[in-house]
């Protein structure tokens, strides 16, 4: 029973004494009986009142003196320690009325608490106000730490835990929550995450309540294993981008240098870095809690050794020098430790002296200078290249030196080499009489080249060849083509012959010709004189051809005049006048009638008139006396 149901037996009990006055105003009875009523009531309502506060738990002491040894302390050892138990059992509350119920298993905790029973009918409960010696720190003792940190219990004892311990105290670090497995502070902290259970000891020996730290470990990135130390050579001009990490991540760092703790001091050096001889530098890699250790790699920077810079010669096969040192060849400053190499050997050690009287051979000949490097830097070469070049000849001119052509006649492809010979290949033509006149082909296009006189040169050992130059000279002749003239060809009436004999034959040309110099053939090819007899000639045998012909010794033109012949014509012969009375004459006569034997293809004229006439018929009908003609 719990105090409500106190409330609700003592409400009945108002409510039955109401009814009773109501029923007495109502009703005449005797009320004898009603005081024993009353007494009865109120014992039974006594009875039930201490019955129940007989069975709920008594807190023996409210305010007791702080609690030394909190840790691992239960809300079972508070009820041990300071309530009696009313026969109901002991719980807890965290409030006097209602709140929550708390279990007896749980840690206590600096507070006010409430003890109650198992029936939850105490009514306002008894409270105790707990307080510990080695009060609660309110600290968050969580941390992590990576792997290659080696962390121990005693590590997170120095970190997180010495500033809350009491002084001249301790403290205390268990595995377990029941405080029966304590750490031993060298102990390594394990990986992954664990929780630790902390207890505070003041000098006194006084205990904390247990608090719970959570530690997390968490792994390392593997540290990188980098070459060291790591060489390079000063001509290279290293950066910390040629430092070789000795890992595959892409996550790392490097720097200049570490702290006593060996992390590395910022800032991280950029690729671009000069690196410098005898420095050390450190490698760390990241992720994204922890980083590996910081490994060093010292750098070492070495000179190249130097063998000089290379250089070249040219001779003529003809005319080789003697031994000389090919060492006097290279350029710059070559160390003189160096050997040489080449296709004849060489004396006197570094100095290289050569012989290269039988490299008569053309070709290039090459001789090498290593100087071994004596650390990292490879070793130095250098070259010295003896080119021996053959002495070529041009050759000579030919027969068919020098070459003429008319203009008509000049070729699209001419071969130069057909005006030398015994001349070796691989010259060069030029046009024009030295190597340095325009290059041409050999094969050379003339259809453009107009008369005159061109030169052609072929060039043997031309500069910078050290052989003497050797050059052949021919020509090519270009004529203008010649011209014979226009023909006038001419014609003549066999009546007119005689009268027109010797005739000229220049006469039938337009003049046009270069010259009167040439030479006239009939058309038997035989040799004529210009002044032709035209008696030689008839009609039988029209037309008459003729040809002038002019030669320059290469070219020659050729004009074809013609002479015909033509029949005479025929006029006929007068006849008789004829005579006409005036009036009478007829207005169409034919003058034909006056002819005898005539060709009849002629024309008429009026010789005393008019002139000529058209037609063969005239009108005399109009006509005056007179003669006419």
């Amino acid at each position: 029973m719990n105090s409500t149901y106190v409330i609700l037996t003592y409400l009945t009990f108002v409510k039955l004494l109401t009814n009773i006055k109501l029923t007495k105003s109502m009703k005449t009875k005797s009320l004898v009986r009603f005081p024993r009523l009353i007494g009865s009531f109120i014992m039974v309502f006594l009875w039930t009142a201490f019955s129940l506060n007989a069975q709920c738990p008594t807190v023996t002491n409210p305010t007791p003196p702080p609690i030394c040894d909190a840790a691992g302390y239960t809300f079972s050892d508070l009820s041990s320690d300071y309530v009696t138990d009313g026969g109901n059992g002991i719980v807890w509350y965290d409030a006097d009325s209602g709140g929550s119920l708390i279990n007896n298993n749980q840690l206590v905790e600096e507070g006010t608490y409430y003890a109650g029973d198992n029936s939850g009918s105490c009514g306002t409960r008894q409270s105790i106000v707990v307080t510990f010696q080695v009060g609660a720190t309110g600290e968050n003792f969580d941390q992590i730490y990576c792997s290659n940190e080696n962390a121990t219990v005693q590590t997170y004892i120095s970190d997180v835990l010495s500033s809350e311990i009491p002084s001249g105290g301790s403290v205390e670090v268990y595995n377990d929550p029941a405080l029966t497995d304590q750490a031993n502070p060298s102990d390594a902290l394990p990986g992954g995450a664990k929780s630790y259970y902390i207890v505070f000891v003041d000098n006194g020996g006084c205990k904390s309540q247990i608090e719970v730290g959570q530690v997390g470990v968490f792994d390392a990135p593997e540290n990188p294993a980098p070459a060291n130390p790591q060489t390079f050579c000063s001509d290279t001009n290293p950066t910390v981008a040629d430092l070789n990490p000795g890992t595959a991540a892409t996550n790392y760092s490097w720097y200049a240098n570490v702290d006593g703790s060996g992390n590395p001091i910022q800032p991280a050096l950029s690729p671009s870095t000069v690196l410098s001889d005898g420095n050390t530098y450190y490698i760390q890699i990241n992720s994204f809690f922890c980083t590996s250790d910081a490994v060093p790699v010292l750098v070492e920077i070495d000179d190249p050794v130097d063998a000089g810079s290379s250089d070249s010669l040219e001779y003529c096969n003809d005319n080789l020098p003697g031994p000389f040192n090919l060492f006097d060849e290279l350029g710059d400053t070559p160390e003189t430790t160096g050997t040489w190499s080449g296709p004849v050997t060489t004396s006197n050690g570094y100095q290289g002296t050569v012989d290269i009287s039988t490299l008569t051979a053309a070709g290039d000949y090459v001789f090498t200078y290593t100087v071994l490097s004596n650390n990292d830097c490879p070793d130095a070469t250098a070259t010295v290249t003896i080119t021996v070049n053959e002495t070529l000849s041009s050759g000579n001119v030919s027969a068919s030196n020098p070459q003429s052509f008319c203009v008509a006649d000049l070729p699209a492809s001419f071969d130069l080499f057909t005006l030398i010979e015994n001349y070796d290949a691989g010259g060069t033509w030029t046009q024009g009489t030295s190597s340095s006149d325009p290059v041409v082909t050999s094969t050379i296009n003339l259809t453009g080249f107009t008369s005159g006189t061109y030169s052609f040169t072929y060039a043997q050992n031309v500069a910078p060849n050290p052989c003497p130059e050797d050059i052949t000279t021919v020509q090519i002749i270009v004529l203008d083509d010649p011209h014979a003239g226009v023909a006038v060809n001419q014609t003549f009436c066999e009546n007119d012959l005689a009268s027109n004999s010797p005739f000229d034959l220049f006469d039938a040309l337009d003049g046009s010709q270069d010259n009167d110099l040439g030479s006239w053939t009939d058309a038997s090819d035989n040799t004529i004189s210009n002044n032709l007899d035209l008696t030689t000639l008839n009609l039988a045998g029209s037309p008459y051809t003729f040809n002038y012909t002019i030669d320059n010794g290469t070219c020659l033109d050729t004009e074809t005049i013609t002479i015909t012949v033509e029949e005479a014509p025929e006029s006929g012969t007068a006849n008789t006048p004829v005579e006409f009375c005036e009036g009478t004459a007829p207005s169409t006569y034919n003058l034909f009638d006056l002819l005898e034997g005539e060709d009849q293809a002629g024309t008429w004229s009026d010789d005393d008139a008019s002139g000529a006439l058209t037609g063969d018929t005239v009108d005399l009908s109009s006509l005056s006396p007179a003669t006419y003609n």
